[in-house]
């Protein structure tokens, strides 16, 4: 019996540095972090869904003024800024 308690005892453990937890906000609060995980994910070390929410992390410091001093030093690690969802205009002849 002590040996199925400490065997769930370790899976429950072993998912708690998960990555895949972590929300927007979460990520958007720990540049350190946030750096590495872009690194990660530039490796293709996580799946799509959870690159997303670094990419949106990383947006949303970049914009929201919350990005230090030394954060951004070239235009390559800047975020990408998405597209506009305003459909190109037509010229009327």
């Amino acid at each position: 019996m002590t040996c199925v308690a400490f065997l769930v005892a370790l899976y429950l453990l072993a998912g708690c540095d998960r990555p895949q937890a972590l929300s927007v906000e979460a990520l958007a609060a720990d540049p350190a972090r946030l750096h590495a995980l872009r690194a990660e994910c530039g490796r293709s070390e996580h799946d799509g869904a959870f690159c997303a929410r670094v990419t949106q992390a990383d947006l949303r410091r970049f914009l929201s003024g919350q990005a230090g001093p030394g954060e951004y030093q070239t235009l390559a690690d800047l975020p990408p800024i998405p597209d506009s969802f305003d459909d190109p205009v037509e010229a009327r002849p």
